[in-house]
Parts: structure tokens; C-alpha cells; sequence
């Protein structure tokens, strides 16, 4: 059995900045490190979203105080690849972060 609260990930939230050219663009916020318990997809959450184009890739469990509403997901510190947050459930004091990795996302 894990222990509780033994993975660590990182939250980053989107911020809308502006290019060097005066245009808009989208920029990360700084990441913030949080304690999570790493869960598995639920098989028919899993079979819904692969219904409509989307592969779930994991569940981490945080609690609710850490989460702001950030919208990707790192491993590590260092990560370069970004896991986007595709859902969210609330259980009181916990929230499940549902997840699938950006690089599955063909279609964009």
C-alpha cells in the first residue's frame, strides 16, 4: 500500500500576457508544489472519455485548500511536459484532479 500524501506535483495556472509584438498570448504562472496521493482512472470514467476523443491518463488527489483552479499538472519540477487537468471532482476537504497528458492531444 502507498503512503498517504507521498507524491509530490506541481500546479500551474494561466495567465494572459503580452508578446514582445504588442499581441496577447498565454503564459504560466509560477508552479506550486503540492502533496497528492496518485489514484487510478475509474474504468467507465476512462471508456466515456475515450467515447468522445479523450484519453484520461491519471487521478491525483490533493486537498481542496491547494487547488485555485489551475489548469495543468506537472511530475517534477523540471517537467517539460505539461498534463492538462481535464476534470475536476470535489469530496469535501479533497478535490480529484483528473488528468490527461498534452502530448495525447492530436487533434489541436
Amino acid at each position: 500500500m502507498a503512503i498517504p500524501w507521498s507524491d509530490v506535483v506541481y500546479l500551474v495556472g494561466l495567465t494572459e500576457a503580452i508578446d514582445d509584438y504588442g499581441f496577447p498570448t498565454t503564459g504560466e504562472s509560477e508552479r506550486k508544489k503540492v502533496f497528492a496521493n496518485k489514484k487510478s482512472i475509474r474504468s467507465s470514467e476512462y471508456y466515456q472519455a475515450k467515447q468522445s476523443g479523450i484519453d484520461l491518463a491519471f487521478t491525483y488527489e490533493i486537498r481542496s485548500i491547494d487547488y485555485d483552479g489551475e489548469e495543468k499538472l506537472y511530475l517534477s519540477a523540471d517537467d517539460e511536459e505539461p498534463h492538462e487537468i481535464e476534470r475536476t471532482y470535489e469530496k469535501g476537504e479533497f478535490v480529484e484532479l483528473i488528468c490527461k497528458r498534452k502530448a495525447d492531444d492530436h487533434a489541436v
